[in-house]
């Protein structure tokens, strides 16, 4: 039984010991353990690092992250996972408030008054004979999330060791369709908890390989796709929102739209009567976009959208849609169409030994999602009074509402915080309005609030909208969307910005960072 993060990494590289694991560098599985040994020795004669101390990682995609976050939890220490996007003094909070021994960062982002700061990406001269594994256990602490603020009483998840194993067996359920050898493409942020599950953990337990990409820009993930051909594509939903209007907009401009929409619509009448080959001539150009060999697309991080999910699975792609939390160790339940072994066709579920419920529905069959199982933090660390509010009788509670539509997915209609609860006790879900607005071309984002005007609560609109588009515009855009749902939705006030909206490193909306924004002012493009 494997009892500890850096008994799985070995087990793994082990078998898989001549497998390429970094494309881009051409490193295997074996060199990746060798690396990982050698900055492990380096922790422990040169800093002093043990058990029980917290090591920050502040760094980029590179594969020295990866790399030192194994060395990291083989010596029994915690890694402090930073997000690169938060300020200096944010990131010296954080540190000092876990009482951190060492950071191992890149240069870009070395900072003064905290604790020693060592370049991530320096050349380790260890030997790696003189590597020796720490005695930890499952219920080891391993790695330390911050998932609210860097001030006052923050929200520190720590996930153990049997956590991370947990993710890297429950991970193996899916290998009739990731199949050992498949490459992952990685741009997701490696301190971030999907960037955990999806560019370090799974593709490990899994036999797979990594091709990471630093940097963030579309154009360099086409040349990417193009050249290295990947099988599995994790995103957040905005960038597969993103790449699900460019290619419809291609369609239309091509003026084939209704014949691509029509072919991939009676894709399995086509297939039965013999006419596959039609089918794979209409839908392998947009196949050719992501390199031709890609078999599964992973959406996380956010909420998909079941008509973008609908759209892929038509073209022929096997969509992951996860829905999780740091909390969870990233995966609760995966909306996930394929074949199982026995022929039966797999939809949605937990991963194994975890499981999640629908609390006290309503009559829509929607209430709060609670989950328990191995995936499960132990507790927020250090916040006695957060624990008591998110756990009751071993369940989790996430404060996302969800339902299950007849095939047992889970759909999330968002944050229970960020429901609108109108005067006459109806609600309106925000995320169901954001996603209907954003089908219009012109509205690249959108954000709707709960407000009062005169007098009333309303679901109130923020849009980013596209250079040169005016208020008068969007009015026109709203009213004819409104027409598609129930009169008490209608948003009727709004602002509009041609400004980024703000969102977290995971393209999530700040909703209470936008109503801040709206109190001081700072939208000067209003409704009447």
């Amino acid at each position: 039984m494997i009892k500890n993060i850096y008994e799985m990494l070995y087990k793994a590289c082990t078998e898989n010991s001549a497998r390429i694991f970094f494309v881009r560098q051409g490193e295997t599985y074996k060199d990746l353990l060798t690396a990982v040994k050698k900055r492990a020795v380096l922790l422990a004669k040169k800093f002093n690092i043990k058990k029980g101390d917290v090591v920050a990682i502040l760094s980029g995609n590179t594969p020295d992250f990866i790399k030192s976050y194994f060395a990291i939890v083989s010596q029994g220490a915690k890694a402090l996972m930073l997000d690169t996007g938060l300020s200096s003094s944010e990131h010296l909070n954080m540190m000092k408030y876990t009482d951190c021994k060492l950071a191992l960062a890149q240069k870009a982002y070395f900072i003064d008054g905290g604790p020693q700061m060592f370049d991530i990406e320096t050349l380790d001269s260890a030997d790696e004979n003189d590597f020796i594994a720490t005695d930890v256990h499952l219920n080891d602490l391993a790695m330390l999330s911050f998932t609210s603020g860097s001030t006052g009483n923050p929200k520190v998840v720590g996930l153990t060791h049997s956590n991370i194993v947990s993710l890297g067996e429950g991970s193996k359920f899916y290998n009739p369709v990731i199949h050992p050898g498949y490459m992952f493409y990685g741009f997701l942020p490696l301190y971030h908890i999907y960037g955990v599950v999806i560019n370090i953990i799974s593709p490990i337990s899994l036999g797979c390989s990594l091709l990471l990409q630093p940097v963030l820009n579309p154009k360099e993930f086409i040349k990417d796709f193009q050249k290295y051909k990947p099988e599995v594509i994790p995103a957040v939903p905005r960038v597969w929102e993103g790449f699900y209007k460019k290619i419809i907009d291609g369609l239309k401009q091509k003026r084939v739209y209704w014949l691509v929409r029509t072919v991939v619509g009676l894709r399995s009448f086509f297939n039965f009567i013999g006419l596959g080959a039609l089918v794979k001539k209409v839908t392998q150009p947009i196949h050719n976009i992501f390199g031709g060999r890609v078999k599964v697309l992973v959406s996380a991080g956010a909420t998909l959208k079941p008509r973008v999910r609908e759209f892929f699975e038509k073209l022929g792609f096997v969509v992951g849609d996860c829905y999780g939390l740091t909390e969870t160790t990233g995966p609760a339940y995966f909306n996930f169409q394929f074949k199982l072994p026995n022929g039966k066709t797999y939809y949605a579920g937990p991963l194994p030994d975890n499981e999640i419920k629908i609390h006290n529905p309503d009559k829509e069959g929607v209430g709060e999602v609670w989950v328990r199982g191995s995936l499960v933090m132990p507790c927020y660390i250090g916040n006695n009074e957060a624990n008591v509010e998110s756990f009751e009788d071993g369940w989790f509670k996430t404060g996302d509402l969800g339902k299950f539509d007849n095939k047992k997915r889970l759909i999330i209609k968002g944050r229970k915080k960020q429901v609108i609860v109108l005067e006459n006790g109806k609600n309106i879900y925000p995320d169901e309005l954001e996603d209907l607005y954003q089908q219009n071309d012109e509205i690249l984002a959108a954000a709707i609030l709960e407000r009062v005007i005169n007098g009333k609560i309303v679901a109130y609109g923020v849009f980013q909208v596209k250079s040169g588009t005016s208020v008068s515009k969007v009015s026109l855009l709203l009213k004819a969307s409104n027409l598609m749902i129930a009169p008490y939705k209608w948003v009727t006030h709004f602002a509009i910005t041609e400004e980024e909206l703000p969102m977290t490193s995971a393209k999530k909306i700040k909703h209470h960072e936008i109503s801040a924004m709206l109190d001081r002012g700072e939208f000067k493009n209003l409704s009447d």
